[in-house]
């Protein structure tokens, strides 16, 4: 199926096949196939979820050319995840509750006067950020690997969020049933993470 308008840059083609799942737009330049520039207004960007077994996924070249390896694609997602989830789990165990990398001090507060914003609320506040602060030494070698951990915990997220921008319905679930999984075999050791 091929449409074709005009915009305001001119003479402006743009096509749309039955295999693919976004138009695109070359702006009178010929690009060739491998990079073509997408342009479109918001007013031609559908944003509802759509079931295709065609949608790429990251690049062009990981393009699902049927069911087989759309199936193949919405297990990758299902694993990457569930990897997501139990990193997050191994974050809370190795760094959030090793007692090993926490110094433990006791803390006296005081409570002389009841109301909020009262002098001894402030002090006790900055009393608490001190305590947090000087119970958590700087170790390079334990926030080199924190710092690794949260690029990559990171990095996983920002590829399932990609991953559900497509607004492809299966790959959509596929996400929320990693997640699911992930959360089921290792949410109790993440439970203090409130961030997806």
């Amino acid at each position: 199926m091929t449409m074709a308008s005009s915009g305001t840059m001119g003479s402006m083609s743009m096509t749309m096949t039955s295999g693919s799942s976004m138009p695109s737009t070359t702006g009178g330049m010929d690009m060739g196939d491998s990079s073509s520039a997408i342009l479109m207004t918001s007013a031609e960007m559908a944003m509802v979820f759509f079931q295709s077994v065609t949608t790429p996924l990251y690049s062009s070249a990981w393009t699902p050319q049927g069911e087989g390896s759309y199936a193949g694609t919405c297990i990758f997602l299902i694993v990457l995840a569930l990897i997501h989830r139990i990193l997050i789990a191994v974050r809370s165990i190795t760094f959030d509750s090793n007692a090993a990398l926490h110094r433990h001090r006791k803390v006296e507060f005081s409570d002389s006067d009841g109301y909020p914003g009262s002098r001894s609320e402030l002090e006790s506040i900055g009393t608490q950020f001190r305590s947090q602060w000087n119970g958590h030494p700087f170790i390079v070698a334990t926030e080199t690997a924190r710092a690794l951990l949260e690029v990559i915990i990171g990095g996983i997220g920002y590829l399932l969020m990609l991953a559900v921008m497509t607004m492809n319905v299966g790959y959509f679930l596929s996400v929320l049933g990693g997640i699911f999984l992930g959360t089921f075999v290792a949410g109790r050791f993440g439970a203090s993470d409130n961030h997806h």
